[in-house]
């Protein structure tokens, strides 16, 4: 089958075509079903020329292996490949929106608040890339498409070069890139690295706030030629209107020489951010830094009325006070029980175990033959005493065992030993029992030797606040401490937890933790609160949505002191529904990905300290 003889409504490898999108030098792009999925695609057929060049397919084969392994909210992912008829294609993620070339085709150029943000978007795609090895190589407006929320995304990864390939598609006879956004080493046919496609990003943002790509000219061939040859222009002389910092950002990017240009996403990132906070621009919606309003793009959102607002605030602040009052009672509550329960017992083991002790052995004395107890001669005992009082403090003197020390106010048991000696005097066959020694308290059974502790500890993340987010916060922190090289646990493992949890009382204190949680379940405990602290309505393209802000708090404690093990840390989130998920495991990310490193430092230190290890 040849690539002209294909029309809408065929089917290719299971995808029933729809509507072309485009068509370029590797190829034709189309709107397709996937009918097995029943989803829609982005479908690009490789041109007759492309399919039929062994060399090609063979490295398309390998490297669209590699491309499908990124994952990035703002890369369009590569979902399958495969051939029918002697055509090869692959399968991509359709993004319904419009791409940055129809944008400024319309209107030229656009300012400073919507173009940073974008260009923030792709240096965070290219540090994905770069992790993987990955090249774009066509950087270009139409390659970076804007989605139906504001989102970016970049599409074309399936053409790109791998640092690891021997081979280069210009063997092919097809340029790869586009003149204008082209960095010099690839003009000249130099190998390439991620730095190529930081250049690109310069270009592009060049264009975006100028008009004007950094280079122009009469042909593709002598737009290459200048690349090589010719200086680029400053942006201050083509928009001298620009910032200082963002004309120093942009000359940095398009530096033709390589090494003086940023080295890695990560940095641009940074010079992007600096150049938002210097001139108060506020990040996008989907982007990496927490902010308090989004950037629309590319229409702005209606401005949200004065009224509205405060009813939000108002009703943001009532949920806030009624949450800390619940939490404060049911700690006040649970305090109040947990230690009278503590009372009970430890009046119970003074108390009222060695008094019922002495009823039963008195009644036994009572009920053996006169003969047998007149004859049995009194022994005196050594007192029995148990030193619980202090360091340093005198320990107090032990009453005779056969006469409680104290007896409670009120209790059965209590008021029956002088009733049975009034009896036992009143009777002169019955000689007096021997005297009976008390056993030890039961609090001396606390008294045992401590379990040595592991090598790596054991951490148990709880996470309280938002009922909605908790569960996801918790799975990204647990997940940032595997990742650390700790043991992590959860409350699912812990019954009494499972249970507090399925009741709505999880405890969210170290003080209650440690009550209920046995001790050798977890060395380390992580309490996070999430809570909900904002949310505004956002408008693109006619289409809603909601933009939430979270805030979240995150400490360490060691279980057996209550000891802080590593410095507490914080954290914003601002997702719209389509992506809280990503949104949220970048904030925890950022967040704790260091706390993991601190837990560990903490733990070796204590080992050192002299406790035994496991």
């Amino acid at each position: 089958m040849k690539l002209n003889q294909i029309e809408t409504g065929s089917v290719i490898g299971g995808f029933q075509l729809e509507k072309e999108l485009g068509r370029g030098g590797m190829g034709v792009v189309y709107k397709a079903h996937e009918l097995s999925l029943n989803r829609m695609v982005a479908l690009k057929i490789l041109s007759e020329r492309l399919s039929g060049d062994d060399e090609f397919i063979k490295r398309f084969k390998r490297e669209a292996k590699v491309v499908a392994a990124l994952s990035h909210p703002h890369i369009v992912n590569i979902l399958s490949y495969g051939e029918e008829n002697g055509l090869y294609y692959f399968a991509m993620e359709y993004v319904k929106g419009t791409d940055l070339g129809q944008i400024l085709k319309e209107r030229k150029s656009i300012p400073l608040e919507e173009a940073l943000p974008i260009a923030l978007q792709i240096a965070d795609a290219l540090e994905e890339a770069a992790t993987k090895g990955v090249v774009h190589r066509d950087l270009k407006p139409s390659n970076i498409m804007i989605d139906s929320v504001g989102r970016i995304k970049i599409t074309d990864y399936g053409i790109a070069y791998f640092q690891d390939g021997d081979a280069k598609l210009t063997q092919t006879g097809l340029y790869m890139g586009t003149p204008e956004y082209s960095s010099p080493e690839q003009a000249s046919g130099a190998k390439l690295d991620i730095r190529s496609d930081i250049y690109s990003l310069g270009a592009l943002l060049y264009k975006m706030v100028s008009g004007e790509p950094p280079v122009t000219g009469e042909s593709p061939l002598a737009v290459v030629a200048k690349i090589i040859t010719e200086p680029i222009r400053p942006i201050a002389t083509v928009n001298p209107s620009l910032p200082k910092p963002v004309c120093e950002m942009i000359d940095k990017l398009t530096a033709k020489d390589v090494n003086q240009r940023f080295q890695t996403p990560s940095e641009v990132t940074d010079a992007i951010v600096s150049c938002m906070d210097q001139l108060h621009i506020v990040p996008p919606v989907t982007g990496r830094i927490p902010t308090s309003r989004p950037i629309p793009i590319p229409v702005p959102p209606p401005p949200v009325p004065e009224q509205k607002e405060k009813g939000n605030r108002t009703k943001m602040l009532a949920m806030a006070a009624g949450i800390i009052i619940a939490i404060l009672l049911s700690m006040w509550t649970v305090d109040a029980l947990l230690h009278r329960m503590k009372k009970e017992k430890s009046a119970e083991e003074t108390l009222v175990s060695p008094a019922q002790e002495m009823t039963v052995k008195e009644k036994s004395s009572e009920e053996q033959l006169p003969a047998a107890t007149a004859t049995m001669p009194a022994q005196e005992t050594p007192t029995v005493t148990t030193d619980l009082s202090p360091a340093g403090q005198a320990p107090e003197a032990t009453p005779p065992a056969s006469v409680p020390a104290t007896l409670p106010a009120a209790g059965q048991t209590a008021q029956r030993a002088p009733v049975d000696r009034q009896e036992r005097e009143s009777s002169s066959a019955i000689a007096p029992p021997p005297a009976v020694v008390a056993e030890p308290p039961v609090r001396t059974a606390k008294v045992e030797k401590k379990a040595a502790l592991p090598t790596i500890p054991v951490v148990l993340t709880i996470v309280s606040g938002d009922e909605t987010l908790a569960p996801f916060v918790q799975n990204h922190i647990e997940a940032a401490l595997t990742n650390s090289g700790l043991h992590v646990t959860s409350v699912a493992e812990i019954p009494v937890l499972m249970e507090k949890m399925q009741v709505g009382s999880l405890p969210i204190s170290w003080y209650d933790i440690k009550r209920l949680v046995p001790s050798q379940s977890a060395n380390i405990v992580l309490i996070s609160q999430v809570q909900q602290t904002g949310s505004m309505p956002l408008q693109y393209y006619g289409r809603s949505q909601t933009l939430t802000t979270v805030s979240f708090t995150v400490r360490a404690v060691d279980m057996e002191t209550g000891a802080t093990a590593g410095p507490p840390t914080s954290g914003t989130a601002k997702f719209t529904p389509l992506n809280m998920d990503e949104e949220l495991r970048k904030a925890v990310n950022s967040s704790v990905g260091n706390m993991g490193q601190s837990i560990k430092e903490y733990w070796q230190q204590k080992l050192k300290s002299g406790a035994p290890r496991g």
